[in-house]
C-alpha cells in the first residue's frame, strides 16, 4: 500500500507542474482523477478522499504562474532569455532584507548569480549564462515560478 500512496503522489507532483488540466487513470478497481482549477492564491490544496472500491479523488487548486504569465500580454523578450531550469519559490535577493543580486540595468557576466530558487528545501542559484546588461526582471521576489518560465532578459 505505502508504494501506491508514493506513485499517487508522484503522479500528483507530475501533474501539478504541467500544464495539464485534468487525468485520469484507471486500473481494475482503481480509479485516479486529477484536475486542476485555477485560484485567486497562490497556495496548492491537495485532498485525497479514499472511497470503497479503490478510486481516489484528487482536487488540485493551484494559481499556474505559467498560465496567469500567458493572459498577460507582455511584449516579446529582444534579448537573451534566462528561464527557471526548475519549479520552486524565486528569491532576488541572498537573504530578506538585502540588496537583490541584480536590478534593472545592471551589468552581469557570465556565470554571476542573478537569483536563488527554492525547491525542496534546497537552495539553487541562477547564473547568467551570458555577458550583458539586465533589461527585464519578469518574476518578483519571493513568488513561484514553474520549469521554464522567463526569469531575466539580458542584452
Amino acid at each position: 500500500m505505502a508504494n501506491k500512496i508514493e506513485d499517487v503522489i508522484s503522479l500528483i507532483k507530475a501533474v501539478s507542474e504541467s500544464n495539464i488540466d485534468s487525468f485520469e487513470y484507471r486500473e481494475g478497481d482503481t480509479c485516479i482523477s486529477i484536475k486542476g482549477q485555477p485560484v485567486e492564491s497562490s497556495r496548492i490544496v491537495t485532498t485525497i478522499k479514499e472511497v470503497p472500491v479503490e478510486e481516489i479523488v484528487v482536487r488540485s487548486e493551484a494559481a499556474v504562474t505559467t498560465n496567469v504569465a500567458k493572459e498577460e500580454a507582455a511584449p516579446a523578450p529582444e534579448g537573451h532569455v534566462i528561464n527557471s531550469p526548475l519549479v520552486g519559490m524565486f528569491y532576488a535577493a541572498p537573504a530578506a532584507g538585502e540588496q537583490p543580486f541584480v536590478k534593472i540595468g545592471s551589468t552581469v557576466k557570465k556565470g554571476q548569480v542573478l537569483a536563488i530558487i527554492e525547491a525542496m528545501k534546497m537552495m539553487n542559484e541562477i547564473e547568467s549564462d551570458v555577458d550583458g546588461v539586465v533589461t527585464n526582471i519578469f518574476v518578483s521576489n519571493e513568488k513561484p515560478v514553474e520549469y521554464g518560465q522567463p526569469l531575466f532578459e539580458i542584452i
